[in-house]
């Protein structure tokens, strides 16, 4: 029984020496590393009026050989309000590394406010990663002293500051690039209001026009192509034929034109009404059998051939003698 008791007490022995040897490695290396690191947070003043602004130092000594990260800072620095955070200076002096960052606060209402503390991160070349909170900084915001025994003065007026030529350089910039693109866009319009359409005229036939016009009315009638199924080719040489007559007797270049152009402009030609409307009802037929693809029943494909021959009757040149036209 005692030697079981014997090896109880050495156990716990065993134990606290453990314990003990721990907490001292733990507290040196605590102690190591603050000697290791110093981060301090210096203020400029420790009194400020209210809307004053107030610098906050914050400074970071540790090896070269630690990674050490710098706070964020967004809106505020303790209980004061960020203004401006500048860049982080780095120096270096020996086997020191400093980071350095001053921040500028302010406050805007009065009572005890603190600046900081603010929390830096660190990791040693085993990795491990330590935070270290800094100190922080009390101020005093005080308001703005009013002397009450004096009467109410009115708002001043806002200071007249006078202009440097300088402000005006994009106004000048901004107005000669305006007067170049007006400059521009006329010119652009007056030569294509001025520039005169290229017309390429197509020689002529050494007969009158309603004589050509009938003898190709009559070769394409003996090629007989809505009768072999070629309806669309059928209709394009009819209205080609009559638009290429319109070009040889009016000089009218009606071949580039298309129906909608020539019913806007035939009120322009000394053509009667029962030509125009035989001549529309032609071109309006040959549009639909080669955009639509409507196949016209045989009656309608003579008729339009009938139509054509009409119109050229009624706009013939009256000075040619009628015994010149062809017996068809």
């Amino acid at each position: 029984m005692t030697k079981v008791k014997s090896e109880k007490l050495k156990v716990k022995n065993l134990v606290a020496q453990i314990i003990l040897i721990c907490s001292i490695l733990f507290y040196h290396s605590q102690k190591l590393s603050a000697q290791i690191i110093s981060v301090t947070l210096k203020a400029d003043s420790n009194h400020i009026v209210i809307g004053d602004f107030l610098n906050v130092k914050l400074t970071v000594k540790f090896p070269k050989e630690e990674v050490v990260t710098m706070p964020s800072v967004f809106d505020s620095v303790g209980t004061m309000e960020l203004v401006k955070s500048s860049k982080i200076d780095t120096t270096i002096s020996g086997d020191t590394k400093i980071f350095s960052q001053t921040f500028t606060v302010s406050a805007y209402d009065s009572g005890n406010f603190r600046a900081g503390p603010l929390t830096i991160l660190s990791k040693n070349k085993s990795g491990i990663i330590d935070t270290i909170i800094s100190d922080y900084v009390f101020v005093r915001v005080a308001t703005v002293a009013v002397d009450t025994t004096k009467p109410i003065k009115p708002i001043k007026e806002p200071l007249g500051v006078p202009y440097s030529w300088k402000e005006f350089i994009p106004y000048i910039i901004g107005g000669i690039v305006l007067l170049v693109l007006i400059i521009a866009f006329t010119y652009f319009i007056m030569r294509r209001k001025n520039k005169k359409p290229i017309v390429v005229e197509r020689p002529k036939p050494k007969e009158p026009a309603h004589i050509w016009a009938r003898k190709e009315l009559k070769t394409l009638e003996e090629e007989k192509l809505w009768q072999h199924n070629e309806i669309k080719m059928y209709y394009s040489r009819l209205t080609d034929i009559l638009r290429l007559y319109l070009e040889y007797r009016y000089n009218w270049f009606a071949l580039e034109s298309t129906t909608e152009e020539i019913i806007e402009n035939i009120s322009s030609y000394h053509i009667s009404e029962d030509a125009k409307e035989k001549l529309l009802m032609i071109l309006e037929q040959g549009d639909f059998v080669k955009f639509a693809k409507m196949t016209p029943l045989p009656d309608v494909n003579m008729k339009v051939m009938e139509n054509s021959y009409s119109f050229i009757d009624l706009t013939e040149q009256t000075e040619i003698k009628t015994d010149q036209k062809i017996n068809v």
